[in-house]
């Protein structure tokens, strides 16, 4: 039996026969593959594609885990995947600006922790650090699988990369692209008045953490505002608006469609795409398929026309793995 789906919608233990509408005006790849690890999902993605036949008479269940556990499945698949997709140097170089900017980036959080202002020339040169990273999806998926303990400092720094990335694909100038990721870089900072314990708990949330967790966006947006600089509109509107979801709503105004700043619609895609495909306290990494998945099915979250765009030039392009 034949079935025809969109390439979100692969997952592992599928038998893919042929991927439809690659490169070209109607192309067709036969493949015959049967997805049994992640780099096998990335080499179908490199295709470039939109819908994949799966024979599923020839698919399988894949026994997900390992003695390992799933955090080593993810951390072996990705490393995996990183290794077909990008080259040594390529990956050598963005470790090399991973271990600079991370300990600048934890820096800068712990700064506004202790003294509630943040070091916007510091972010700045830190953002311009990324910036000068040539393959910035080596840099991003490397980030996706350091340790748990770094997860807020990386967050920060890998957010910041995916809207350099994204900034780029949408065309947007290259100071606007700086904007964009120092934006990123900061989106979080509310995030260092919040007390760690709650940032890291593992069980259900009571609803006075919630509501303390969703004053993160007007908390940074107040430390923004109190910095010695004067903070771009841009970086302001990413720390305040990047929970507002397309369909009003998301928190903390409310916003709708046009209403939400563009920075803002394109800052939410990223903060999310990396929030599902990182190792957290809370949850196991989704794959980038999974991820995808939910994100298209979140109707009224995201900005529909963005969305398609980083599917597009994002994901099956191949920039992220």
């Amino acid at each position: 039996m034949k079935k025809l789906v969109r390439l979100h919608q692969l997952r592992l233990g599928m038998f893919v026969e042929r991927v439809e509408g690659g490169e070209g005006a109607h192309k067709s790849f036969r493949t015959n593959l049967l997805l049994t690890k992640q780099s096998d999902l990335q080499q179908i993605m490199r295709y470039n594609a939109i819908s994949a036949v799966i024979d599923v008479s020839k698919s399988v269940k894949v026994q997900v885990g390992s003695p390992g556990g799933p955090a080593t499945d993810y951390r072996r698949d990705t490393e995996i995947a990183l290794a077909e997709r990008f080259s040594p140097r390529e990956l050598s170089l963005a470790k090399e600006v991973i271990q600079k900017t991370a300990p600048q980036v934890k820096e800068i959080l712990m700064a506004a922790q202790l003294q509630n202002s943040v070091d916007m020339h510091a972010a700045s040169d830190t953002v311009a650090d990324i910036m000068a990273q040539g393959e910035l999806g080596a840099l991003i998926g490397l980030c996706k699988i350091k340790e748990i303990d770094e997860y807020t400092f990386l967050h920060s720094l890998s957010v910041s990369a995916l809207l350099v990335s994204f900034g780029r694909a949408l065309k947007v100038d290259e100071e606007m692209v700086h904007l964009f990721g120092l934006g990123g870089l900061v989106h979080d900072i509310g995030k260092s008045t919040i007390p760690v314990d709650i940032l890291k708990k593992t069980g259900s949330l009571t609803a006075d953490e919630f509501h303390l967790i969703k004053s993160h966006p007007e908390r940074g947006y107040a430390i923004l505002r109190r910095s010695d600089e004067t903070v771009p509109e841009v970086v302001l509107d990413i720390c305040r608006y990047h929970h507002e979801k397309y369909d009003g709503s998301g928190y903390p105004l409310q916003l709708m469609s046009a209403k939400i700043p563009y920075c803002a619609r394109v800052a939410a895609i990223c903060d999310v795409y990396d929030a599902l495909t990182t190792i957290r306290p809370y949850k196991k990494a989704w794959t980038q398929a999974e991820a995808v998945d939910r994100m298209i099915g979140s109707h009224g979250h995201f900005d529909p026309k963005l969305l398609r765009t980083f599917v597009s030039r994002m994901i099956l392009s191949g920039a992220l793995v």
